[in-house]
């Protein structure tokens, strides 16, 4: 079987792997409305990670690149606690509700110097801790737990995995992912 360009190697019995689930909110309106946050179970407790965006960057960037720093964030925050946790990650699938954000992922194609210096640093840290990572779009309405995270309803979306009787872990964001004063800004 032969593999396309840009595929993965199959996967070896012993991999190990996760599902994130990760959002942005943008309010230019209300600055301190914006927020992100991401979630992932991991041996069997609800993961997460949530946050606000500061005002400059509500006013620098676009919800596409907001959307791929929390994607991004999420997949590196949610392996290191796997690794402290006794696993060892070699898989990740990222859902994001960003059709942008998936996109370049994926395809690794934009015309957007944030999106691509984004894409680059993503790609240069997987290879660095040897994960392959697919990205997927889930529809916004399946989305519901990493958008109320990333609207700041903390309690809302933590009571999904309360009644599902999961414990509960808030992580913080992985500094250098959530890093944003190298990127070049979507608007002058």
């Amino acid at each position: 079987m032969r593999a396309h360009r840009g595929s993965s190697p199959p996967p070896p019995r012993s991999t190990q792997g996760f599902l994130c689930y990760g959002d942005a909110s943008r309010e230019e309106t209300d600055p301190a409305a914006s927020g992100f946050g991401a979630w992932a179970v991991v041996k069997g407790i609800f993961i997460y990670i949530e946050g606000r965006w500061s005002s400059e960057e509500v006013a620098s960037f676009s919800i596409n690149v907001l959307e791929t720093i929390i994607k991004d964030a999420a997949t590196f925050t949610f392996a290191t606690y796997a690794r402290s946790a006794g696993c060892a990650p070699t898989h990740s699938l990222a859902y994001v509700d960003n059709t942008t954000a998936e996109n370049v992922a994926e395809n690794g194609r934009t015309t957007a110097d944030a999106l691509h210096a984004l894409n680059l640093r993503r790609q240069q840290r997987l290879v660095a801790e040897g994960i392959h990572q697919a990205s997927e779009r889930v529809a916004s309405v399946d989305n519901d737990v990493a958008d109320l995270l990333s609207r700041g309803d903390v309690s809302g979306a933590l009571r999904f995995p309360r009644s599902a009787g999961l414990a509960v872990i808030r992580l913080e964001a992985d500094a250098a992912a959530m890093e944003t004063d190298s990127l070049p800004k979507t608007w002058a």
